[in-house]
C-alpha cells in the first residue's frame, strides 16, 4: 500500500487513514455480500494504489488544511495589528477637519510648491488647507481625504490637529 502524507499532522493523518480503511472494508464486505467479484478486485486495486484515500478522504483533508491555514492567517493578522498598531490609526471627526484653515493659492513668489499627498504641483487658484500646528499646506481635497483615515499631518505626523472642541463652552462647567 502507498503511504499518504498530509500537512495536517501525524495523528490526524492516522485517524483519516483508519477511517478510509474502515470505509473501504465496509464497501468491500458489501460487494462480497452482493456477489460482485469484479468490483472486489477493482476496490482492492484502488486501495493498493491509494485512489480511495484520494477520492474519499482527500477533500476532508483539504478542508481541514484550509481551516488551519485560515486560523493561522487570522492569528498572523492579530499579531501584525499588535506589532504595527494598525488598529490605533483613526481619522479625525468631520468638524475638526472643517475647522482647519483653508485658502486659495496665489503664486506670489517664484517658489514651486508640491502637494506631498498627491505629488502634484500646486497651481494658481488651487484651494489649499493648512495644518496650523506645523504649518504644512496641502490641496484641500487631498488633506481632507487623508485626515478622514489618519489623524496626523502627512508630512511630520504631528497629531495635535484638533485639540479643542469649538462647540464646548469652557466657562460653563
Amino acid at each position: 500500500m502507498k503511504g499518504q502524507t498530509t500537512e495536517t499532522g501525524f495523528l490526524r493523518g492516522s485517524i483519516i487513514g483508519a477511517v478510509a480503511g474502515a470505509i473501504t472494508s465496509v464497501q468491500l464486505l458489501e460487494s462480497i455480500a452482493d456477489g460482485e467479484p469484479l468490483s472486489k478486485v477493482a476496490l482492492l486495486n484502488s486501495v493498493v494504489n491509494g485512489k480511495v484515500f484520494m477520492e474519499w478522504v482527500g477533500p476532508a483533508v483539504l478542508k481541514a488544511y484550509q481551516f488551519q491555514m485560515r486560523a493561522m492567517e487570522a492569528t498572523y493578522r492579530e499579531m501584525a495589528a499588535d506589532i504595527y498598531d494598525t488598529t490605533a490609526a483613526s481619522g479625525l471627526p468631520e468638524h475638526c477637519i472643517q475647522s482647519l484653515p483653508q485658502f486659495t493659492f496665489s503664486r506670489s513668489s517664484s517658489q514651486l510648491l508640491c502637494c506631498s499627498i498627491c505629488l502634484q504641483d500646486v497651481e494658481e487658484g488651487d484651494v489649499m488647507r493648512k495644518v496650523p500646528s506645523c504649518g504644512h499646506c496641502f490641496h484641500l481635497e487631498c488633506l481632507d481625504k487623508w485626515l478622514v483615515r489618519n489623524g496626523s499631518c502627512p508630512m511630520c505626523r504631528t497629531t495635535d490637529l484638533c485639540t479643542t472642541d469649538d462647540n464646548f463652552d469652557h466657562d460653563h462647567l
